[in-house]
Parts: structure tokens; sequence; C-alpha cells
């Protein structure tokens, strides 16, 4: 599984340079969109570790049962192994996260609304 980049604090202690008055995105804009990423990030985390706890308790109740069918020996005739953690599934391309390049495109947009077609950066 791949390794978590960005953990929750991580995000919400991040600081973006401002590279001069006017110009970039509103600082208040980006932490509200960021605290919605922490909020997700929380729920992905405690979710996943619910269906790890209920992963060994199926694995357990498994076990329980085929010592029951081996006629309750003793030492389980194959151990069970630890459940690998879950990997996330991508989610369908009709819902799939903006790009960079999305993003691009729309602040360029943007930008020739607000400043006009003729203004260079």
């Amino acid at each position: 599984m791949a390794q978590v980049k960005y953990t929750q604090k991580d995000i919400y202690d991040r600081v973006f340079k401002q590279k001069r008055m006017g110009v970039g995105y509103d600082p208040e804009d980006v932490d509200d969109f960021l605290d919605g990423i922490i909020s997700d990030y929380g729920v992905f985390t405690k979710r996943i570790k619910e269906l790890q706890d209920q992963v060994g308790q199926l694995q357990n109740a498994l076990q329980e049962a085929q010592n029951e069918l081996a006629g309750g020996q003793a030492a389980p005739q194959e151990p069970v192994q630890a459940a690998a953690p879950v990997e996330p599934t991508p989610a369908p391309a009709k819902e799939e996260a903006p790009t960079n390049l999305d993003l691009i495109k729309r602040v360029a947009n943007l930008e020739r609304a607000v400043f006009g077609t003729d203004h260079e950066a």
C-alpha cells in the first residue's frame, strides 16, 4: 500500500507563500477548502479503521468455523493471515476530483472574465 503523504495536521499547518499583493488566491477561500479536505481525510481514516476491525472480526469468525468443521482440533490446519490494509478504490470517472490542469484552466477563465482578454501577467 502506498504511504500517506500528508496527515490531517500537515494539511492544517501548511502555510502558502504569497508572491505579491493582490496576486494569487483568497487565503480564506483556500483555508475553507482545506478545512473540508481535512474533514474528509478524518472520515476516510475512521472508515478504514472500522473496515480493518471488521476484517479482523470476520477472520476470527472464519477461523472458529474452520476449527468446528475440522472436528474441534486444537491447532488450525491453515492459519489465517492478517488482512492487508484496505486500498482506496478510485472514484468513478464522472466524479473524479479536478486535476491541476483543470484548476489552471478554471483560473485562466476567471482571469479573462475579471481582467479581460488583453491582460498580460
